[in-house]
């Protein structure tokens, strides 16, 4: 998705000067066919060629529409971004009210042989070929930097070269004395049905609402998972707006500090935006939880066995491994505390013992919520726990259950 993408200022300008073009290929290309429509008498021929100024129509509905949707007022902060996907279902009435002509003309309209073809029938295969290769770099250029009025053009100017085919048909009929004229006129009025109708569908959903491809917010959600500090995404969701894409993400974080977590709702804004340029908007609510497996501390006493009264002051320091949801603990590890019998800086010395050894939760008899310590940890995002238990073993049997949170009322 990112090596084919442009930047906005890029997508931008390849917009403008795309649908510009459009407009004037169009222009050139109903004029073409009303001439030769004249000179033939093609009924066909000429319902194509009002079909085109359908085209011309629709180009300057998206050029409007590209000029309008990036704009935004105090009542409108979020842009007029869908305005692009209400032309573009503009287009797909014009392409069903083009089908009811042709539908119309066939039922009502006598069957007339058309005359000075051969000259016709080559004009229209040099318009065949000019359709094909523009209809294929409108739909490409309309995915590549999503706009959906570009790819609806596209698709629309496929339909000019269905319905082109199927009047050469009629033309290539009459050189040879058959008249299909009127066939080709309906055939070209089913085509317009179907694509016109996929038309506004594909928008429709759009103003509607409906999400984003499970596929895509995988994507995301993997590119999300990626960002330090990011434990689990909780829920993903996202919606098309025009040529854009909002997403609103839940998610857990490692972090209590709030200038730490906006940090990271930051990061996963500029990630996800990096990923996919088309997005315009990421909202990120986060709140505080634990990971699955935690590496615990316990300041402790009798070689690591009783939980101890106090935390700078602890005779040994015991770390751990401990699975939530098996409530099983492994990689034990006492070891005799060094800053026990420092005077000064006790406590701040083993929080920074604690961060450097990558701890996610400690836990202590002595409430450190109002003291320096607890403060310090809070502040790296460490996990802190207080409990009324003794015995190590005990409080390890439900970790989560036996200890609480002393800071979890400071959470977002």
């Amino acid at each position: 998705m990112e090596s084919k993408q442009l930047t906005p200022s890029q997508a931008a300008g390849r917009r403008k000067w795309v649908v510009a073009l459009t407009a004037v290929k169009c222009l050139i290309e109903s004029a073409t066919k009303l001439i030769f429509a004249y000179f033939t008498g093609s009924a066909g021929l000429l319902a194509d060629a009002i079909h085109s100024m359908t085209d011309v129509a629709g180009s300057l509905v998206v050029w409007v529409g590209i000029r309008v949707s990036n704009n935004k007022y105090r009542r409108f902060t979020y842009g007029f971004y869908k305005i692009e996907n209400l032309l573009a279902m503009t287009i797909g009435v014009a392409i069903l009210y083009a089908a009811y002509e042709l539908a119309l003309g066939f039922v009502h309209s006598k069957s007339v042989m058309p005359t000075n073809v051969t000259t016709s029938i080559m004009a229209l295969l040099l318009l065949i070929a000019v359709n094909f290769l523009w209809g294929r770099f409108e739909v490409k250029t309309g995915q590549l930097i999503n706009s959906p009025g570009i790819e609806a053009s596209g698709k629309h100017t496929f339909t000019d070269l269905y319905s082109s085919i199927a009047v050469l048909v009629g033309l290539v009929g009459a050189e040879f004395g058959v008249n299909l004229d009127k066939w080709a006129s309906l055939f070209v009025a089913v085509i317009l049905i179907k694509v016109g109708y996929v038309i506004i569908w594909d928008n429709l959903k759009v103003l509607l609402d409906i999400s984003l491809e499970d596929e895509m917010l995988r994507e995301y959600t993997a590119v999300i998972q990626k960002i330090p500090g990011v434990v689990s995404v909780k829920s993903i969701r996202g919606r098309n707006s025009g040529s854009y894409r909002l997403i609103n993400v839940e998610i857990n974080i490692n972090t209590f500090d709030l200038a730490s977590a906006e940090e990271i709702a930051s990061n996963i804004e500029k990630a996800v935006k990096q990923y996919d340029n088309s997005i315009d908007t990421v909202f990120v609510h986060y709140t505080k939880e634990l990971p699955s497996v935690l590496k615990v501390f316990i300041p402790t006493e009798l070689n690591g066995d009783v939980i101890s009264e106090h935390f700078g002051k602890a005779q040994f320091m015991t770390t751990l491994t401990y699975d939530k949801q098996s409530m099983r603990f492994y990689d034990v590890k006492t070891e005799l505390n060094p800053f026990m019998k420092t005077e000064k800086g006790r406590g701040k010395q083993m929080v920074e013992h604690i961060k450097k050894n990558s701890v996610d939760s400690v836990c202590t008899k002595e409430n450190l919520q109002e003291k320096g310590p607890g403060l310090m940890l809070y502040h790296h995002g460490i996990d802190t726990r207080i409990t009324e238990l003794t015995s190590v073993s005990e409080l390890l049997q439900d970790y989560v259950g036996n200890s609480r949170a002393i800071f979890a009322e400071r959470g977002n």
